[in-house]
């Protein structure tokens, strides 16, 4: 009896690894798609230009600017910031939801035990006499094994290790944003504070003119009208030192909260003034291959592609019949002493089968919007990358018509500076008029400000760049 029983278990599990070997997982085999790119970037930029690509774009680009203030700030936000911290998460949530989806390969056992008293209806038919109370004790194990013969589950898996992948590039995607944000609100501090810089020391030059224009009007040389004159300027321009400075405290706490901080966290070790600075002549760059690769909205967007084609297969599957074998060894008794004796042993074994007959097309329905969920997959991924080229394309134009803005401003401000000179000698030897010194000063100070306005564009306009390139942001956090 005993081998009897052995040979059918034998035939089953026969059978069952037959259809496993020969089974083929259906729905769409997943291949990366080929999207067409242009063969460089620069279009619109002129012939000559400063800005060239021709290197590999090196990770953690920022310390090439030799700025420890800001290499520090890089680092600390890439530890705290909490959207950065989100990402870590939502990756972690990803991972676990891979080996949930992979524990769907393999059998599934699990132990239980029940300990019951039943009380039969005397009125019942299967009441044959006696005590109407029962009582009956279990313990044992249970298994079952979807055999994956059309590849559902395995399909599943591959989804979910593709949003896995799609999980980690999105958190480098965080990353990248995160610190872009980081280095253009640090640009943007340093500017602000240069020009603030400016406006104090043009403060400090109209009220020597002042004081001039007093002067000459006590020594007879000048007249009230020249006082008045200078005077109205030199409130003019400290009226405007307000705004920097609630503007650089507002850089500041932006700073702090991006490193997860107290947004006044910062304000002692950022409130005095540091110059930018300078840019390398030589950039660094890559070809759109390597972009299209290093982006990592780009890689997220890939990946999701080959999860929705994957859920195809799941769907594809959903129509076709499951199999499984599942089994159960344990004890059984009426008392707890007997529960281990071996006469109380338990066992069943066998396969299921499940085929769906009718669903009211749910099923059918269910795959053809995967099918358009895919769809949708592969065109946002189309788009992705026609998204990254034109903020490659912008940022390489904006960068390399600022470096031009910058060395026309350089030059216009040894002129203005020059300009403010003369009209000074003029104006001490009776020449010229006050009004024509005070118009040179003005000139001055707005061609100073323009100028650090255009350098802290240009130095945005890099981190722009580097960001669009999508390179030299990942492995920070």
């Amino acid at each position: 009896m005993h081998n009897h029983r052995n040979k059918q278990i034998s035939h089953a599990l026969l059978i069952a690894f037959a259809l496993l070997l020969g089974g083929c997982a259906v729905g769409p085999d997943y291949s990366t798609p080929e999207i067409s790119v242009p063969p460089g970037f620069g279009a619109g930029i002129s012939a000559g230009s400063e800005v060239r690509l021709n290197a590999p774009l090196p990770g953690g680009w920022w310390s090439l600017l030799g700025d420890p203030t800001l290499d520090e700030l890089i680092e600390a936000a890439a530890v705290a910031n909490h959207d950065i911290r989100i990402g870590e998460a939502r990756l972690r949530e990803a991972r676990a939801g891979r080996v949930a989806a992979g524990a769907d390969l393999l059998p599934q056992l699990q132990f239980g035990g029940t300990a019951e008293t039943r009380e039969q209806s005397k009125n019942s038919p299967a009441y044959m006499g006696g005590d109407t109370r029962t009582d009956l004790f279990r313990a044992g194990f249970d298994a079952s094994w979807e055999i994956d013969i059309f590849g559902g589950t395995s399909r599943r898996v591959e989804a979910a290790e593709a949003r896995l992948a799609g999980a980690e590039a999105g958190r480098d995607e965080v990353i990248r944003l995160v610190l872009a944000e980081v280095a253009l609100n640090y640009a943007e501090l340093r500017g602000l504070q240069q020009r603030k810089n400016v406006l104090e020391r043009n403060i400090n030059v109209q009220r020597e003119t002042v004081n001039f224009t007093q002067n000459r009007l006590t020594s007879g040389l000048g007249t009230e009208l020249d006082v008045a004159q200078a005077q109205a300027q030199l409130l003019s321009i400290e009226a405007a030192l307000p705004s920097l400075e609630a503007a650089i405290n507002l850089r500041i706490f932006t700073l702090g909260s991006l490193l997860g901080e107290n947004p006044a966290s910062r304000v002692d070790q950022l409130r005095n003034y540091q110059p930018l600075p300078a840019i390398p002549q030589e950039l660094f760059g890559a070809i759109p291959s390597e972009v299209l690769l290093r982006r990592p909205d780009v890689q997220r967007a890939e990946r999701l592609v080959a999860a929705e084609v994957a859920d195809i297969g799941v769907a594809t599957a959903d129509l076709f019949p499951r199999f499984s074998l599942f089994g159960g060894f344990g004890t059984e008794s009426d008392t707890v002493d007997l529960l281990f004796d071996s006469d109380s042993l338990t066992w069943s074994f066998g396969p299921s089968l499940r085929l769906p007959i009718f669903q009211g097309n749910r099923l059918r329905a269910n795959l053809e919007a995967q099918n358009a969920q895919a769809d949708a997959a592969l065109a946002s991924y189309e788009q992705t990358i026609i998204r990254v080229l034109r903020e490659v394309e912008s940022a390489l134009t904006e960068h390399a018509h600022e470096r031009r803005t910058v060395r026309s401003l350089e030059r216009a401000k040894k002129a203005s500076d020059k300009s403010v000179q003369l009209a000074k000698a003029l104006y001490q030897e009776g020449l010229s008029d006050i009004l024509t010194v005070l118009n040179a000063e003005s000139l001055l100070l707005q061609v100073e400000n323009d100028y650090s306005l255009s350098r802290t564009k240009e130095w945005t306009s890099l981190i722009r760049l580097y960001k669009a390139l999508g390179g030299g942001w990942q492995g920070q956090g």
